[in-house]
């Protein structure tokens, strides 16, 4: 068996004979002495790839001018983490054939981006395309670990400005802006940095991110970015209680784990939520071995091989699916409703179909069969007739309806009967002068209680988007400065 060292990672550059020296040297110029660079004719691309999965050699990076998919296909299933891009000269894409290339590449899944061959030596901008992808590479393979430098558990003795309980999108936009604009801001998260967008696999709709972002780099990227403005982090720390009005300089009295406190001059609800668990016979002994809440990324690799099931009909859903489609020998998703169009983005749905994802729909898991300690087979019950039937089942990933974390808020800030915080012009519809006896009206993301904010998924009509908690994380802070000005 080879030892690490003698395993090659691979660039496989294919095109056309007049541009094929050109690519290879500038790979190799840059690249060569840490990866081994194969620009083969195109007839023996795919045999390239096969050598190299047979010597157990990693392939990182397939480059190629052509736009058949076949190559493509095969590196993915060869190699579940590569990079696929579609190699394309400068100002060729006012080619219509082109663009119409690259649209109905990237629409199914087949390409990663399209790359630009080299104009000059050396074209930093075709190298930093080339880094980006063995960056993305790096880190679905686990070679390269998370960069959360400075993360801690302290809590601070003095009195914050602002405290962001959650550390998902809407928390960290709250403490970037909060911090940037000199606001003393502390984030606390019980779980991981990224909250639920964390485990996803890739957000392709993200603004500014044209191949498309991976939840855990997202989150990377916002925490540094917090970090670097001054916000602090306590890591691990949860919020178990809250207590309004104890101290009129610092209303805001945080509980934090058993015996710990935190005080602040404002805060901002930024918790999300969690999924709901699924009360079937039969799954509870696999939950975490394979039975899993949540899209979770982490988790995919292992399914190589199997038979592999989501439940769930968001984008969440439709990105776990998809992102277990690299690895798993099958993946199908079960949704509640007739058709899966009616709650995923209609990007989600066509690479879905393209990745060969079954959809069952109108169907709900009932039971769960187990051999051993892992979960073999479920039980799915089709919603209109009734009937049961039993389907092969290695990991179940379970991303139905979600809950939000807010019994532990003080009991002053309005809820609906489901626990989202109701805030803005809302809290004076559904609880009139009696919930808000002030003189100002509550600001736009603003509870019941003065000071008291509310962000993304655990606000009671928030969009279920990344992009809409970010919004919303960014624009309180305006109304933050306005509490905080007001005198507390």
């Amino acid at each position: 068996m080879e030892s690490p060292s003698e395993i090659a990672t691979i660039f496989l550059a294919v095109s056309d004979p007049e541009v094929r020296g050109e690519v290879a040297g500038a790979l190799t110029r840059r690249f060569g002495p840490d990866y081994a660079v194969l620009a083969p004719e195109h007839a023996d691309a795919a045999a390239a790839l096969g050598s190299a999965a047979a010597s157990g050699d990693a392939v990182a990076l397939v480059v190629a001018d052509d736009p058949a998919p076949a190559l493509f296909d095969l590196a993915r299933r060869l190699f579940p983490d590569v990079r696929r891009c579609l190699l394309i000269g400068w100002g060729s894409w006012a080619d219509s054939g082109t663009e119409s290339a690259v649209l109905a590449l990237m629409a199914t899944n087949r390409i990663d981006y399209y790359l630009v061959r080299p104009t000059r030596s050396p074209d930093e901008y075709f190298h930093r395309t080339v880094t980006e992808f063995l960056l993305e590479w790096q880190r679905a393979t686990g070679a390269h670990p998370a960069g959360l430098t400075g993360l801690g558990t302290a809590l601070p003795d003095a009195v914050v400005d602002l405290a962001v309980v959650g550390a998902g999108p809407g928390g960290l936009a709250a403490a970037v802006y909060a911090a940037s604009e000199g606001l003393s801001t502390l984030v606390l998260e019980r779980a991981a940095v990224g909250g639920q967008a964390g485990s996803s696999s890739l957000i392709r709709n993200y603004l500014g991110f044209s191949r498309g972002v991976s939840g855990a780099e997202l989150a990377e990227r916002a925490y540094q970015q917090a970090w670097v403005f001054g916000a602090r982090f306590a890591q691990g720390r949860e919020v178990t209680a809250m207590s309004v009005g104890v101290d009129s300089a610092a209303p805001f009295l945080l509980e934090v784990g058993d015996a710990e406190t935190v005080a602040a001059r404002s805060v901002v609800l930024a918790t999300g939520v969690s999924y709901r668990r699924l009360a079937v016979p039969g799954l509870a002994p696999f939950v975490g071995s394979s039975v899993f809440y949540g899209a979770s990324a982490v988790e995919a690799r292992a399914q190589t091989g199997r038979v592999a099931i989501v439940v769930g009909g968001g984008n969440s859903a439709g990105q776990a699916a998809l992102h277990l489609a690299r690895y798993a020998a099958s993946v199908s998703l079960v949704v509640r409703s007739a058709a899966v169009a009616e709650s995923m983005s209609q990007y989600l749905v066509d690479e879905l179909a393209a990745a060969g994802v079954g959809i069952l729909t109108e169907a709900k898991v009932v039971g769960g069969i187990g051999v051993g300690d892992r979960l073999d087979h479920i039980v799915l019950r089709d919603r209109p007739t009734g009937v049961e039937s039993r389907v092969r089942c290695d990991a179940l990933f379970i991303t139905i309806g979600a809950a939000p974390h807010t019994d532990w808020v003080a009991p002053e800030a309005l809820r609906d009967r489901w626990g989202y915080v109701i805030t803005g012009a809302d809290v004076l519809t559904e609880g009139g002068r009696r919930a808000w006896p002030h003189d100002r009206n509550p600001a736009p993301l603003e509870s019941s209680v003065p000071g008291l904010f509310a962000v993304g998924d655990v606000r009671r009509g928030s969009v279920k988007r990344v992009a809409s908690a970010v919004g919303e994380g960014s624009v309180v802070v305006s109304s933050v400065h306005a509490f905080l000005a007001a005198g507390v």
